[in-house]
């Protein structure tokens, strides 16, 4: 029965690095970014804007 939970607890654990470290960089770094410089994340970006 332990042995069992350990499994599952180690395949858990395993899935959940897998999905952080390798899945999400994958298919985030498809994703086309909207041209601001910090890649998309303040509403002000371009480079002739005058706020950097």
């Amino acid at each position: 029965m332990q042995t069992i939970l350990v499994l599952i607890t180690f395949s858990i654990a395993a899935g959940f690095l897998l999905k952080k470290f390798v899945w999400n960089p994958i298919f985030e770094s498809r994703q086309n970014s909207s041209g601001t410089l910090d890649g998309g994340k303040t509403k002000c970006g371009k480079r002739d804007c005058g706020c950097h």
